[in-house]
């Protein structure tokens, strides 16, 4: 009779431990595999955009000048945004700069209606444009980094956002409440509590161990019960 009592008391115990985060395990992965990803990842926002081709004779190159200007350079891409053949450059400085190929010349910030337009362009969803903002730097949900972003927020239930570089207009991330939801579920799923992953083992283990032990409890407490209803 005592170890009965004693299997019942650490059985509670540990279903109080652990219960909680059994059921966090349950609805955030009821949750990430219900959604598709494709939806939580705002893939359906966003149609597809063929850059047009443009006359690469026309091409300059980067002047040593402006190289020197910007240096150390860590990396030099040939893109195409909307149609404009432009430098990307990332140097030693807080943001990457863009370089107009055909002209030469530094391209200055795109201001507000140019977003607008870019949004509009490669925009699938037919809600209204909420705000259109110039961000000092990246918002947490898209990485934190430090430079320049516009964002462009949609009037709709999930407050769908697209987030544009803020030389080229190139489309940097997008988000909605659902991937919001996600990342919150995501965090409690992976017990990323105190954004430490070394944490986070020793708390896996701690509640997979409860987990288990509960299990086994209850299990040897449910054939301890038939067997007492069969003994009568």
């Amino acid at each position: 009779m005592k170890k009965v009592v004693w299997v019942r008391r650490a059985h509670k115990w540990l279903a109080l431990a652990a219960g909680i985060q059994v059921s966090i395990w349950a609805v955030s992965g009821l949750y990430m595999t219900v959604i598709d990803l494709n939806i939580i990842h705002g893939n359906h926002l966003v149609s597809e955009y063929t850059e047009p081709k443009f006359d690469r004779t026309l091409i300059k190159p980067i002047t040593n000048e402006l190289l020197e200007s910007l240096a150390p350079v860590q990396s030099i891409k040939l893109t195409s945004y909307f149609g404009a053949p432009v430098y990307e450059i990332t140097a030693g400085r807080q943001k990457p700069v863009v370089v107009d190929a055909l002209t030469g010349q530094l391209k200055e910030d795109l201001n507000k209606p140019q977003i607008e337009q870019n949004a509009a362009a490669i925009y699938a969803g037919d809600a209204a444009v909420k705000t259109i903002r110039k961000l000092a730097e990246y918002p947490g949900e898209i990485g934190g980094s430090k430079m320049p972003v516009w964002q462009v927020q949609y009037d709709d239930v999930y407050r769908s956002t697209l987030y544009f570089h803020h030389s080229s207009g190139r489309l940097v991330s997008k988000r909605s409440d659902l991937w919001r939801v996600f990342d919150v579920f995501w965090i409690l799923h992976i017990m990323d509590y105190m954004g430490s992953n070394g944490h986070r083992g020793y708390l896996f283990r701690f509640f997979s161990i409860s987990s288990l032990l509960l299990a086994i409890f209850g299990t040897w407490l449910l054939f301890y019960r038939l067997r007492g209803v069969a003994a009568k």
